[in-house]
């Protein structure tokens, strides 16, 4: 695609104020899980001309994931979810790279995933894997974008510590939670955009709103509260000397 086509493909975002898709071409995004979060993220991200994006995700496509599933489709089933949103995104924007990891999260792999990334996005849907992810992220200094639903609620956050707190001084590791988590379409779509929309911002330069707080959505009540998330001078990653 040339030059030319490709200025043409985002002439309504470059009139945006403070834009700047050179920055966007050049930076990498991780998305680690492409279930309802990352599917939003993901398309987004891609559709705004995002350099490349890392996508991780061992799993495979079941029916029951096409209510909030945004890249996949009834044919999708059976098949593993990062070709499914690689062959979708890749149709989107050509022009986005593409690294398609079928890789399992845990602390021996999460070094690797999140190496030279910008910025990582969560579309997790466990919180084991969710205190590696931030944990890495600490240790690499790499902003974090969290995010979590719950049949009407839908959670975001920015994590970049020393500058804020991080996740484990919201929540603490052994919370239990149920399985499966309840959740239709439009909740993880509204939290997946919110995320999308957090780490382009973070990317060109612009100063995160959710930096060190947490939006807590309401779909049943179409509420939107944001909450401070204060470092925990006992938390047992962030306040260590």
């Amino acid at each position: 695609m040339g030059r030319e086509r490709e200025s043409e493909r985002y002439s309504r975002q470059i009139l945006v104020p403070g834009w700047n898709q050179e920055k966007l071409k050049r930076a990498t995004a991780l998305i680690v899980g492409l279930g309802g979060l990352g599917s939003a993220s993901a398309l987004y991200l891609a559709g705004a001309g995002i350099g490349r994006l890392r996508l991780c995700d061992c799993d495979k496509v079941e029916r029951s994931d096409l209510n909030r599933q945004v890249l996949y489709e009834e044919s999708s089933i059976g098949s593993f979810k990062v070709e499914e949103a690689g062959r979708r995104l890749a149709a989107l924007n050509p022009l986005v790279e593409l690294e398609k990891l079928n890789v399992f999260l845990d602390s021996h792999t999460v070094g690797e995933l999140v190496k030279g990334c910008q910025v990582i996005l969560d579309g997790l849907d466990n919180l084991e894997s969710r205190f590696i992810l931030n944990q890495e992220s600490f240790k690499k200094r790499i902003p974090y974008i969290y995010g979590a639903v719950h049949g009407w609620l839908g959670y975001a956050g920015f994590f970049h510590p020393p500058q804020t707190g991080c996740l484990a001084c919201l929540m603490q590791p052994g919370l239990s939670q149920p399985e499966p988590v309840p959740v239709f379409g439009t909740v993880p779509g509204m939290i997946g955009l919110v995320q999308a929309t957090e780490a382009i911002k973070w990317i060109q330069g612009i100063a995160p709103s959710l930096l060190g707080r947490l939006l807590i959505y309401d779909g049943l009540h179409l509420t939107f509260d944001l909450v401070n998330v204060d470092k925990n001078p006992a938390c047992p990653l962030c306040s260590k000397k």
